[in-house]
């Protein structure tokens, strides 16, 4: 048997086949959507081989593998559910209307886990994307790669142009589809949506182009059309509502779309560049600092997705998205705090945990090292929290910006406006974080936590 299939049995065997009602997952962490959380042993949960943290945020239980091992655990227990050799049933303690009642309850949790639920599954194809824009920069840059560079007679520039640019430039079609599915709607619907706001013959509307409303306005203009769809649906009889729920949809929603939302996605957009541009200016280091600083704790949450049209929205309104570098030294602090905590402890799990988190927790992959490490220990948390903010304070003075999206941590080098300065904030915030936590040190006794850790967030 596979790892990644003893892995998901186990954890089935602890939730209980009846209790989930989807499974998903990002980068680190496999999210199950459950019918009762509470009833679920998390202690059990961080006893299974490979398993680095547990947090439960309402009806979701995100379960902490790092990078590769949660995508296939996901499957694994996708695989598990649908050949029905999971665990056993569990009776849930509530009602399902209950469930869906929280579920639906406004709140910025809440709106926040929709904004990951809708930008999550795009990863993928955002960090490709963008790393072969920020590649193809970075070689143009040097002098690798010009105009006239070519590979068995095409033009090699222009290929790779189309293999970074092309994802991004129709982003708002699957923004769209994924926000009118979280609202209640088709995908097809929000697909829509968001072709609507960047089709060309905008150009021949007076007060319109192609692409105004930005990845804020398809947000906004798939979640409206999605829920449209199932307000109408609800209310039209039967008989015509496979012709009638759409058609009312796509031409009140769409007139709604052209006239209302894209202006307001417009304005939104543009509201959000010159917000962050100015709070940086006016900020500076004190503002690096603050964001920097508190960015583990949103990556501990499981929030952090919700930076992610933020970002989008600051490299088509300035051309970088100067926070994604400045967040970017959360990770390396904790880098810093960890290898202290290394230097500093004789437990020799505790050694081996480390060892085997950093090479990720160097390419900005995080949660290993907080769930791992750090938080279980305490204080080298708070240290890494204010090692990155030392490098927070650096990056906002350098003005430093992300051309793309990628992956952060050292490989993020590639992507940013001056990739030296970029790495030298690295190594602050790597030294930054192991001054803190080696003159706070720790509470050796506290190095068992750090075999398995459960967080609850409700």
């Amino acid at each position: 048997m596979a790892q990644e299939e003893s892995i998901a049995r186990s954890i089935l065997d602890v939730v209980g086949r009846g209790n989930v009602r989807s499974a998903e997952h990002c980068m680190t962490r496999l999210r199950l959507e459950l019918v009762d959380a509470g009833s679920v042993d998390q202690n059990q949960l961080k006893k299974i081989s490979g398993v680095k943290g547990v947090v439960r945020t309402g009806s979701q239980l995100q379960i902490i593998f790092g990078p590769g091992l949660a995508e296939r655990v996901t499957a694994a227990v996708a695989s598990e559910l649908k050949s029905g050799q999971g665990g056993p049933a569990q009776a849930p303690a509530r009602t399902q209307s209950t469930i869906e009642q929280k579920a639906a309850s406004p709140g910025v949790r809440g709106f926040l886990k929709k904004i990951a639920n809708i930008f999550l599954p795009l990863l993928p194809a955002i960090i490709g994307s963008g790393l072969i824009i920020g590649l193809t920069n970075f070689f143009v840059r040097i002098g690798w790669i010009t105009d006239q560079t070519t590979v068995a007679g095409v033009p090699l520039l222009a290929v790779l142009q189309v293999l970074g640019g092309t994802f991004l430039g129709f982003m708002h079609i699957l923004v769209g589809m994924n926000a009118a599915r979280e609202y209640g709607g088709p995908g097809a619907i929000g697909a829509l949506a968001g072709m609507l706001l960047i089709a060309p013959s905008l150009q021949n509307i007076p007060n319109m182009a192609p692409g105004r409303g930005g990845i804020i306005g398809a947000l906004i203009a798939g979640a409206f059309l999605g829920w449209l769809y199932k307000t109408v649906n609800r209310r039209m009889p039967d008989t015509i509502s496979v012709m009638a729920t759409p058609f009312i949809t796509v031409l009140v929603g769409g007139a709604v779309i052209l006239f209302v939302v894209q202006p307001i996605g417009f304005y939104a957009s543009n509201w959000i560049a010159t917000g962050v541009k100015a709070l940086l200016d006016v900020g500076g280091p004190l503002v690096g600092a603050v964001l920097a600083g508190t960015f583990l704790p949103m990556v501990m949450l499981g929030i952090h997705q919700g930076t992610v049209p933020i970002h989008v929205e600051l490299i088509n309104s300035l051309g970088n998205t100067p926070l994604l570098p400045i967040l970017a030294m959360a990770g390396a602090g904790q880098v810093g705090a960890s290898l202290a905590v290394y230097v500093k402890t004789r437990d020799r799990e505790l050694r081996q945990i480390i060892l085997s988190a950093l090479p990720v927790g160097i390419l900005g992959i995080g949660e290993p090292l907080i769930y791992g490490v750090t938080l279980p220990l305490g204080r080298p948390f708070i240290a890494a929290c204010l090692g990155g903010a030392v490098g927070g304070a650096f990056i906002a003075v350098t003005k430093i910006g992300a051309l793309a999206l990628g992956v952060s941590g050292v490989l993020l080098a590639f992507l940013v406006t001056s990739p030296v300065l970029y790495l030298l904030g690295i190594l602050i915030s790597y030294a930054a974080g192991f001054a803190i936590a080696y003159v706070m040190g720790f509470d050796e006794s506290l190095a068992q936590n750090s075999r398995t850790f459960a967080f609850t967030a409700d």
